[in-house]
Formats: structure tokens, sequence, C-alpha cells
């Protein structure tokens, strides 16, 4: 035997080994002989598949065939005799057995990597068994739901979807527009999940940070309306509607990170600006106000079908529009677009912009003057409905604060950008 294979069968042995240790514990109260498998046994099938799988190389597969139909009857026996021993109809231990057996071939068959990260992940589903059930109870229809639609898109639809542009001017590829609107859908389902495991009564500022992973118009609305009807301070208030504002630039910057990560070197002074001018007003709440008063942010399940169907419109009616006004207007078009879908998600338009500037259809400094023309209308809208929902005292905190972000991302921007 070479060294590989020998490297090889230890991975086999190593994988039975993990899930042995985790097995094993499960079972640790359970005499030798009333129990199917322990550590020792898991650690011998994951050998046992990576001898069989050595011996069958290079074409003699019948070899694992038929090993693999003794360690299944072996298995089928134990179960039946646990059954009717103990009535235990669980079959998780057995699965996992036939499972460590596969993957301890698959790693002398040659995917040892593959193999050793399949068998900790199986590992790692095994030991948190009573945390998966606890969550799982806890779960509402509508989040299963929406954890399965996320799943479809991501497994089933995505992957489905042609790679290669179509449409008007060639300018909509529906893989892209599928991915970014997984991309959204992603980040909306974690803010909601955050808040659902941590609780929006935590405190106001908390539920802020969160809402704004989720939505910071939505947090905006949610408090501005509060401060009408004086169930809790208005500068706290205020606070959490800046606290939403600066999430939701980090969440801008996370965004253009991944789809375009070169265009944060033009943008963060920017985005810098917008960000930090709330944080600092943050600051002065906390250090004047002693108490927090907890607020209520009702936030919708982001992945209804219906609001995926609209990202994807919005997506591919962005992605049309900005190629048919940058061949008319040039780069006044780009600008054009990005101030006016800021005004109802700013999400959709920074994907649209930077994945235009990451695949080289539009000019990198124009992305980032237009990604900046729609931040700053975004805060300026949110501003805006601070002042209008929340009246004079959201005109004197909220739309105050928002006023000096946009004032001064706007210098900001003319002063990095405009050169």
């Amino acid at each position: 035997m070479d060294e590989a294979l020998w490297h090889r069968l230890a991975v086999a042995l190593g994988i039975g080994l993990i899930v042995g240790l985790e097995r094993g514990w499960k079972t640790r109260d359970q005499h030798g002989g009333q129990r199917l498998a322990g550590f020792r046994t898991f650690a011998l099938a994951g050998l046992f598949g990576g001898v069989l799988a050595a011996l069958s190389l290079p074409d003699r597969f019948v070899v694992l065939a038929a090993g693999t139909l003794v360690i299944g009857a072996l298995v089928v026996g134990g179960y039946l005799i646990s059954v009717r021993e103990q009535r235990d109809f669980g079959m998780t231990t057995e699965l996992a057995m036939l499972a460590t057996f596969g993957l301890g071939a698959v790693a002398v068959l040659g995917a040892p990597f593959e193999a050793t990260s399949a068998g900790i992940v199986m590992t790692l589903l095994l030991g948190f068994k009573a945390e998966f059930h606890a969550a799982i109870e806890r779960l509402e229809r509508r989040e299963l739901l929406a954890t399965l639609q996320l799943i479809a898109m991501a497994a089933v639809l995505v992957p489905l979807l042609p790679n290669r542009p179509m449409g008007p001017w060639q300018a909509v590829n529906p893989r892209v527009i599928g991915m970014l609107v997984l991309l959204i859908a992603g980040l909306s389902y974690l803010g909601y999940f955050a808040v659902r495991m941590l609780g929006a009564r935590l405190g106001l500022l908390l539920t802020a940070l969160f809402g704004g992973l989720s939505s910071s118009t939505a947090v905006t609305v949610a408090y501005a309306r509060q401060a009408r009807t004086a169930h809790a301070p208005t500068t706290l208030l205020a606070a959490g509607i800046a606290l939403a504002a600066a999430v939701m630039v980090a969440r801008l910057t996370i965004v253009i990170g991944a789809v375009a990560r070169p265009l944060l070197g033009a943008l963060w002074p920017t985005l810098a600006v917008l960000a930090l001018v709330p944080l600092a007003a943050i600051a002065l709440t906390i250090l004047r106000q002693r108490t927090e008063t907890a607020a209520e942010v009702k936030l919708t399940n982001p992945l209804q079908l219906s609001m995926a169907l609209t990202f994807g419109v919005l997506l591919v009616v962005l992605f049309i529009t900005a190629a048919a006004l940058r061949e008319w207007l040039g780069d006044a078009g780009a600008y054009t677009v990005a101030a006016i879908a800021a005004l109802v998600d700013v999400d959709a338009v920074t994907m649209t912009l930077a994945h235009e500037a990451a695949s080289g259809s539009l000019a990198p400094t124009t992305a980032a003057r237009a990604i900046a023309v729609a931040a700053l209308v975004n805060t300026a809208v949110k501003g805006g409905l601070a002042a209008l929902l929340g009246g004079v005292p959201m005109l004197r905190t909220a739309t105050l604060v928002l006023g000096v972000a946009l004032l001064a991302g706007a210098v900001t921007a003319v002063a990095t950008l405009a050169g």
C-alpha cells in the first residue's frame, strides 16, 4: 500500500471515531449489550467502509457492494432486535452507522476532505438533537414556510435559471437576478430570526438594531408612529431610527462587498459619514437617557412568495431601465434610476449597480456615484417619513439627525466622488 492509501484509511477511521464519540456519549448510560453501536463500533464501521473501498479498486466494486449488503443486514437485524426488546422505533443510530460506513468508503475512493466534512456535519446534527427539537417546537408555520422557500430558492430555483444575458439590450441574466433575490431574502431572513430569537422587547435600541437588518424604513415608520402615542421617550425613539439608518449603511456595505468589493474603495467615506453621524447621535442619547423603554416593531416575513416575486420584478425592471437610460442618456441615466429606485428600496438598486460594475457593463466610478445617490435619497426618505408620521417631536430629533447625516454625506460624496 502506498502512503496516500494509508492516509485515506486513517481518514476513514477518524470519521468513525468522530461519529462514534457522539453516539457513544449519547448511549453512555446503557450497558454494552443493550445498545446497537457505540464508540468502537462506529470506528470499525468507518474503517470497514474504507478497507472494502480499497479492496474494490480499481474496478472490483462488487466487493464494496457485497460489503454494503452485509453491514446493511447487520444494521437491519440490530434495529429489529431493538424494536422488539426496547420498543425503540428510532432509526437515527442505524442510519448514522450506514452513513459512517459509506463516508469511510468515499474517503478511500478519492474524496477524503469531502467525506470528513460530511462526517463532521453529520456529527453536529446528531449532537444538537435537543436544540434542533426545541427550535422546531418554537417554529411557527409562516417561519417554516419561509425556511422551506429559502431552501427551495437556493437549491432548486436559482440553479435552474438560465445563466446568459437575455431581454432588451441583453440587460437581464436570470441566474444573476435569482442570486441577487436570494441574497436580499437571506439578509432579511437572518434579520427576522435575530429579532425572533432575542425578542423585540429587550430594549428600544436592540429592537432597532435587528429591525434595521430587515427594513430600516419599517423601523422608522413604527417608531415615528409611537412618538405620537408617547409610549416611549421621543429621544429614544429617534435614537432607534438613527440606529436603524446606520444598520442600513452596514447592510449596504455587506451587499457591495459581496457583489463588487472594489467599489468600497471609493464609497467608504460617504458610507462612513452616513453611519457615523447617526451613531454619534445615539451615543449622546445614551449618555442623556439612563432608562430604556421597550418598543414593538412588527416586521413581516420577507420570504413570502409575493415579496420574493416583487424583488425579482423590481430587479428586472431596474436592470432594463438602467440599460435603456444609459443607452439614451449616458451616465446620467444610472443616477436617475438610483434616485427613483431608492424611494422604494435601496438594496435592490445597490445590488443592480454593483453587479453591473462587477460585470463591466457600467463604469465603477458611475456605479459608485449612483449608489451614493441612492443611499442619500433613501436617508432623505426616512427623514421625511419620521417628520410626517411623528410630527414636531420627530422633526426635532430623528429628522434633524438624518438631515445632518444627509448633508454631511452629500458633502463627502461630492468631495470624494465628483473628481
